[in-house]
């Protein structure tokens, strides 16, 4: 009895124990303890497989609530840079740091004004990156939104600390080298598909930076994806280059959009996305989404949407009522200020005496933006379950729609109604981002070139900025008309000089004929001084015309070197090449062109000459010295010429070699890191499959020897079993067989 008691309470923890105790009944003691054998192994498996379910199960739920944390409250944070100041000799400096506050001294008092970050005229873009903006860049690949916005009084260095220069790349291209930093730690276990978008607004009016179509844009919120430009374009970037071009060519037709580059940039608001979207390798689920906000704000004091936003913040601080569609700078900033992102509100300060009261009201906006409470949560991606949702929606209602009798109403307005909530969810998958960047890309080259601008965007060769761009403009079209004039002036002459040798050939004949009379004469000579006065006037014009058409030349060419010295053929020596051979070319042609125009002033002056003796009757000795004088002139010319190419192609030779050689050193240094690090690579590499190979040969020998003696002891545990089976079968059939005869 208590062996089956025991079998069915076993029975009830697992169902295979109920045939293994079916088949014991006996009260032997040896059953008994053979039975409670097996139901101990067969216990001891089944706790083994909880256990692995339960922690498969703990393993899942932390997975999941990577997607489900909640929402999580966080303050704006406030930073301040003090511009470097220019001492001109009426003012003093009245703004200094001291670790994260801000002092400025007024009227004799000091004031301090405590922030999150304070960075003194002497820190650089890449420290301010560092110090307030690495810990964003990796909480946006987590699925948090991140804004980083610059504000301060008109002409404070706003657009110079994002963009900055090319030796001192600005806080821009910073987050962009540290977005890709990030992307390039989690590549190969996540996938990350990022786009970008520039936007400009001025006076109201919204305008796309990299697409800049006439068509009009709308400012839309959508439940999941927040605030968002309806008709702005989006341009996918595939690396850090493409991402950073993007932000160059956005910033590029921002400077050309106006005639007033300075009143346009005062009262211009900036604002570059960054799109962000991530899943894991292989997966086509739930994933990540951020997006990166960059604003360049319009100045404080000038345009009414800054103003806007100090309104809404102070709204924000007070418990005020919030109206974010008093301007449409407010309205794209909504998410950033009191919505869903963690912003950082950068504040640039001139530290002269003369801006103090601008200081002090940008200090106080910063110390109130400090109070604004964000609600951030991480933003989940379920394009793909959702398209797959509707897909199967969309399949039921049409197999309802098809094998009813009569059609429902309802039911078509619903399915046509999810039949665009598809193609709208379609639109946001990446193969379709994919196919639109395509086509944004072949219309902003048309609606750039509508513009004027095309080259100047697009064109990495072009000049940094606009002053250098419209100087070099103005030089050309003042070379082309002094051109223009040098070339009549010179027909002029030319005219001339052919009516004055006509005019001394007419006058030699007639003086060798004989028939001329003296009144004759007189009139013919006076004629002909009279012509070559005129002609020595205009040749004077002519030369302060060549020489005016030089000095254009000479200032476009220092130009034109500036502007140079800022592209980007230092990567590019081809392109480099190129140039220096086209401008040996165009040196080469110059000095042909010199030395023809040269030889024939020296004709002419040397024809004028001989008009004079001709006309005095002067020998003709006296004609050749002036061919040979004209000669030798325009041979050393020639000879000058000739040793300036020699000694700029020598000069190019020498720079090419050195170039070369140069550029060999470093092809040689990199060849020779890439190998190290290659070996570096293949030792480590080596070193863990050694490690690993033996600890899996160790913990094969381990296996094997466990399984050997485990093997041995089951092996004689079944023969010891098998003998007690034996046993009690024997005892079992003796006793069986005495029971009959006890019974006598």
């Amino acid at each position: 009895m208590h062996s089956q008691r025991c079998a069915a309470t076993l029975c009830s923890l697992h169902p295979q124990i109920c045939r293994c105790a079916s088949t014991f009944s006996s009260p032997n003691k040896a059953l008994v303890q053979l039975q409670q054998k097996l139901i101990l192994r067969v216990c001891v498996a089944n706790v083994i497989n909880n256990v692995i379910t339960v922690s498969l199960r703990k393993q899942l739920a932390s997975t999941e609530t990577l997607y489900d944390k909640p929402t999580e409250s966080v303050s704006v944070k406030a930073a301040a840079k003090i511009q470097p100041f220019l001492d001109d000799g009426k003012g003093k400096k009245i703004i200094r740091t001291s670790s994260d506050k801000v002092i400025v001294e007024d009227n004799g008092k000091e004031q301090t004004f405590k922030l999150d970050y304070a960075f003194g005229p002497h820190a650089k873009s890449t420290d301010i990156y560092q110090d307030s903006c690495d810990g964003l860049i990796k909480r946006a690949l987590l699925g948090y939104n991140i804004t980083v916005l610059v504000a301060g009084v008109s002409g404070s260095g706003k657009t110079y600390l994002l963009s900055g220069t090319e030796e001192e790349p600005g806080l821009a291209p910073c987050i962009i080298s540290g977005l890709y930093n990030n992307i390039n730690e989690v590549r190969g276990k996540k996938e990350v598909f990022v786009t970008s978008s520039f936007l400009e607004v001025v006076d109201e009016k919204l305008t796309d930076m990299l697409n800049p179509h006439p068509n009009q844009m709308n400012i839309r919120e959508h439940p999941e994806l927040g605030i968002y430009i309806d008709g702005l374009s989006e341009l996918v970037a595939y690396s850090e280059a493409d991402l950073l071009r993007l932000y160059i060519q956005g910033n590029r037709a921002r400077k050309m959009g106006v005639k007033d580059g300075h009143a346009h940039r005062s009262g211009s608001t900036g604002i570059f996305y960054i799109n962000i979207e991530e899943k894991q390798a292989g997966s086509n689920k739930v994933g990540l989404r951020s997006t990166i906000t960059i604003v360049d704000l319009a100045g404080i004091d000038a345009y009414s949407g800054a103003k806007n936003v100090v309104s809404i913040i102070s709204a924000l601080k007070s418990g005020g009522s919030l109206d974010y569609r008093n301007s449409k700078v407010t309205r794209l900033l909504q998410e950033s200020l009191g919505g869903n992102a963690i912003t950082l509100m950068l504040l640039t300060l001139l530290p002269a005496e003369k801006y103090c009261q601008e200081s002090l009201q940008s200090l106080q906006f910063a110390q109130t933006a400090c109070s604004v409470k964000n609600k951030i949560k991480v933003n989940v991606d379920e394009t793909q379950g959702l398209i797959s949702d509707l897909r199967e929606g969309i399949a039921r209602l049409r197999n309802k729609i098809a094998q009813s009798s009569e059609s429902n109403k309802e039911d078509v307005l619903k399915l046509e109604e999810l039949i665009k909530d598809l193609q709208v969810a379609k639109k946001l998958t990446w193969q379709e981002k994919e196919k639109m960047a395509r086509i944004y890309e072949e219309e902003r080259k048309t609606n750039l070139a509508n513009k004027g601008i095309l080259d100047w965007v697009m064109d990495s060769a072009r000049r940094d900025n606009k002053e250098i761009h419209e100087k070099i403009m103005l030089l050309q079209r003042e070379k082309d008309q002094l051109t223009q004039e040098y070339k009549d002036k010179r027909k002029e002459v030319d005219d001339m000089k052919e009516e004055l040798q006509n005019k001394i050939a007419d006058y030699s004949k007639l003086a060798e004929s004989g028939k001329a009379n003296e009144k004759e004469t007189k009139k013919r000579v006076t004629a002909i001084h009279e012509l070559k006065e005129k002609l020595k006037r205009d040749t004077e014009v002519l030369k302060s015309l060549k020489k005016k058409l030089k000095d254009i030349q000479d200032k476009l060419k220092e130009e034109n070197d500036a502007a140079q010295g800022i592209t980007v053929t230092k990567g590019n020596p081809e392109l480099r090449y190129k140039i220096e051979a086209e401008e040996r070319r165009r040196i080469e042609v110059e000095n042909k062109t010199l030395i023809a125009e040269e030889l024939e002033r020296m004709k002419m002056e040397a024809e004028h000459q001989k008009a004079e003796i001709q006309a005095q009757e002067a020998a003709k000795l006296e004609c050749d010295l002036v061919d040979h004088k004209a000669e030798k002139s325009v041979v050393a010319l020639k000879i000058q010429t000739l040793q300036q190419e020699k000694e700029h192609l020598q000069s190019d030779l020498d720079r090419t070699h050195k170039r070369h050689k140069d550029e060999l050193e470093i092809q040689q240094l990199q060849h020779f890191q890439t190998f190290r690090q290659y070996r570096e690579q293949f030792e480590q590499q080596k070193a863990i499959l050694d490690q690993r190979y033996r600890k899996l040969l160790e913990d094969a020998v381990q296996d094997a020897v466990f399984l050997s003696s485990r093997n041995n002891l089951l092996m004689e545990e079944s023969e010891n079993l098998q003998k007690e089976i034996g046993e009690l079968k024997d005892r079992l059939s003796v006793s069986e067989g005495k029971a009959p005869a006890k019974a006598k």
